[in-house]
């Protein structure tokens, strides 16, 4: 009897993840050379409703205590500056990542003299900064 409940269960959760799949709406990233974009499109055909959504993609920047991360989705594999100043304007880290789509760094700041840094992200189109006090 459990085993007639167990296969009966295994059988109806497979079929309602097939059926779940089937209706998934078609999702991607699109560029169209000038802009970077995140598109998601679901609709139906037989309805013909659809819903599309775009959004323009920014570096995004996470503080765990002293340490910040980056992280830039690059989808025309331009060039990426990255630079950290100090409070007296004073270049402490200067990069330029090329060619590449996803951009990721770490920035550790927990053995940084007691200061007020600025990490200076600039993409093809737009400058970005992010700011962190050491005390």
């Amino acid at each position: 009897m459990k085993t007639n409940l167990k296969f009966t269960t295994m059988i109806a959760l497979m079929f309602t993840a097939a059926v779940g799949l089937a209706k998934e709406p078609n999702s991607g990233l699109l560029t169209d050379g000038t802009t970077k974009s995140v598109v998601t499109e679901a609709g139906s055909k037989r309805n013909k409703s659809f819903l599309k959504k775009t959004s323009k993609t920014k570096p995004v920047f996470k503080k765990k205590g002293a340490i910040i991360f980056l992280n830039l989705l690059n989808l025309e594999g331009k060039d990426v500056q990255i630079k950290v100043y100090d409070s007296n304007n004073r270049t402490l880290f200067n990069e330029v990542i090329e060619n590449q789509s996803i951009v990721a760094k770490a920035f550790n700041f927990e053995t940084a003299h007691k200061d007020s840094y600025t990490v200076v992200v600039k993409d093809s189109e737009k400058t970005y900064y992010e700011y962190i006090a050491v005390n």
